[in-house]
């Protein structure tokens, strides 16, 4: 593994690795993402090789990668766009679209817009058991670096696939699988008595969900105090995920 120490923060390197995080395009005309701290790097460096590893100077190694880079605390500052930020920073291939065909508990976000709860959303599905995700085209990237944070590592160990409605639909209806959309108007789902497979549906924060996924859905709801009308989507997710998964 080439040892190397960057002191400049114009060095091409500093400003690909800056690029990585703050634009969308380029991380997937490269196909790699940026990774910041120690124990999200640790986990994933036994599972997944690193292209890149920035170590700040004086700062243990604790993980391997192609190359391993020594750099000052502002290098790190500036690479992870944090204050505060934690002296290890990595850069890794982005995974590839898994197949779903397989999944008996999908979870399908539409138009989820805020990373950190499309990133806690995938980890709470991890978490429970779930099988995959589908992201409908109009969310978040999950490769947003807050994303990244909120997901724990879960972007990269769950089958997920990007794709519109209209390609996800009929691969549903082929599988016979109950598909299920969270929606205040919904059926109480303590009265709900579904078996596997099912896809659960979680809509954009401020709209919802869209027509087309609401004409086909049947609807859910978590019963609540009536002086509060909803949940963020993030934890009505981890709600509906865990009732649905032991049922």
């Amino acid at each position: 593994m080439p040892h190397t120490t960057i002191s400049s923060l114009q060095h091409p390197l500093v400003k690909h690795l800056v690029k990585l995080r703050e634009k969308r395009d380029y991380r997937y005309e490269c196909k790699r993402v940026l990774l910041s701290g120690k124990k999200l790097i640790q986990e994933l460096s036994s599972q997944f090789p690193l292209r890149t590893l920035l170590v700040e100077e004086g700062t243990e190694l604790i993980a391997h990668a192609e190359q391993i880079v020594f750099v000052s605390k502002e290098i790190i500052k500036k690479v992870s766009g944090l204050q505060v930020p934690e002296p290890i920073a990595a850069e890794i291939d982005m995974p590839m679209p898994q197949d779903l065909s397989f999944a008996n508990f999908l979870l399908i976000l539409d138009g989820v817009s805020d990373p950190g709860n499309l990133g806690t959303l995938f980890r709470t599905a991890k978490a429970l058991g779930w099988d995959g995700v589908y992201l409908i085209t109009g969310c978040t990237d999950p490769f947003n670096e807050k994303a990244i944070r909120a997901a724990k590592g879960a972007t990269f160990t769950l089958p997920f696939q990007s794709g519109s409605w209209e390609e996800l639909a009929p691969k549903l209806k082929g599988k016979k699988m109950t598909i299920l959309a969270a929606d205040a108007s919904g059926e109480n789902l303590a009265k709900c008595k579904l078996n596997p497979p099912l896809a659960l549906a979680l809509g954009n924060e401020a709209h919802g969900l869209t027509h087309e996924l609401k004409k086909l859905a049947h609807l859910i709801a978590i019963p609540m105090d009536g002086r509060m009308e909803s949940l963020n989507v993030a934890s009505a997710g981890a709600i509906l995920m865990y009732e649905l998964k032991n049922e």
